[in-house]
């Protein structure tokens, strides 16, 4: 009995402790199960303004800075153009118009630089509401102005071109260059005009030496001098004076200095009552400018012919009507003839009496 009675003390015992235990290892559980506290969630209207924001930055236009950029990307654009579009650009004749020439055949980083230079200042050029910038690669335009390396630039002035020979390592260099030369600097020599104006046969004391250019604009390899010729113009302003002459419609004075038309062109300087040709292979700036400056003198100078006199003039002028009107009239053909030879006969005798004169005094 007493030991039934001691098992069941100790079986209630060990009940005891066993809940007991059972108690204490609930406890450290729930200790390590209790949630971390978490931060508060945002109220709806928290949260709508948080997503409105974020839709915001993503839509966020281009900073002003950007929007410069892009704008100038576009504006300094330069018009690519061919030969039809440069044409009707110089029939319009309201505006100079700057070509810009590169090579689009083959690899041109240094056009590639320059262009970039002159798209600069692009603005600045048109701005002045009367010169339009384009570009072009056309080489045909390019050989008809004498353009025979690239990067390149001309200026027309109305309708009077001029080829650029500095760097395009600055732009504002390019920009003082243009506006320094918006002038026409080379004078239009004709045979009603030529000895007037320059008066080469006997120069007054003290005065510019001429510089003249004779080229036939209806041949492509000789008009290409004339932008080349305008640059040798402003290098000798205030220097020497500088002109040109068109042999296909000025026979006069291409008769009178004995211009062979087979070659063209033909440069003349004209220094105190003599002639000096220039006669070396390199027609570029650089050469003519120093011949005309002081190379002349290394050459023995021809005295300057005559100029025309007053029967002579008259003569060619009767000569050209009178051929006219056989061109218009044949019927007229015999007396044409007839009157042009009296002409003929009057002008050389009087010539051959102003030769006997002047002889005559020379002798006395």
């Amino acid at each position: 009995m007493r030991l039934l009675l001691w098992v069941c003390l100790l079986g209630l015992c060990l009940t005891v402790v066993e809940a007991k235990s059972k108690k204490g290892n609930t406890k450290t559980t729930a200790a390590e199960e209790v949630p971390v506290p978490q931060p508060k969630k945002a109220s709806t209207k928290a949260a709508a303004k948080t997503t409105t924001e974020i839709g915001n930055e993503k839509k966020k236009p281009a900073s002003k800075k950007q929007e410069v950029a892009s704008k100038n990307d576009d504006d300094n654009t330069i018009e690519d153009v061919d030969e039809d579009k440069i044409d009707e650009i110089l029939r319009d004749a309201t505006k100079n118009l700057v070509i810009f020439f590169y090579d689009g055949r083959s690899s041109c980083p240094s056009c590639t630089d320059a262009l970039s230079e002159v798209e600069e200042i692009d603005d600045d050029i048109e701005a002045t509401g009367y010169i339009q910038v384009v570009k072009t690669d056309d080489r045909s335009v390019a050989r008809e102005l004498g353009v025979t390396t690239f990067p390149a630039l001309v200026y027309y002035r109305r309708k009077n071109p001029i080829m650029y020979d500095g760097d395009f390592k600055d732009s504002t260099h390019v920009l003082k260059w243009l506006r320094a030369h918006d002038e026409v600097a080379t004078w239009e020599l004709t045979d009603d005009n030529f000895e007037s104006r320059t008066d080469t046969h006997s120069p007054d004391e003290g005065t510019l030496d001429w510089f003249v250019m004779f080229y036939d604009a209806d041949e492509a390899p000789c008009n290409s001098f004339v932008a080349v010729w305008e640059t040798v113009a402003h290098k000798l302003r205030g220097l020497v004076h500088v002109g040109k002459v068109e042999v296909s419609v000025n026979d006069d004075v291409t008769e009178r200095f004995h211009i062979d038309e087979n070659e063209c062109p033909t440069f003349l300087l004209f220094h105190r009552g003599k002639m000096y040709r220039y006669k070396d292979s390199a027609k570029d700036v650089r050469s003519l400018t120093n011949f005309a400056l002081f190379k002349f003198k290394e050459q023995r100078g021809h005295r300057v012919p005559d100029p025309p006199t007053a029967i002579e003039h008259f003569y060619e002028f009767a000569k050209e009507k009178i051929l006219d009107i056989m061109d218009d009239n044949h019927t007229l053909s015999v007396v044409g003839v007839g009157g042009l030879v009296l002409i003929v006969a009057t002008t050389l005798f009087l010539k051959a009496q102003r030769i006997r004169n002047e002889s005559h005094e020379k002798q006395g």
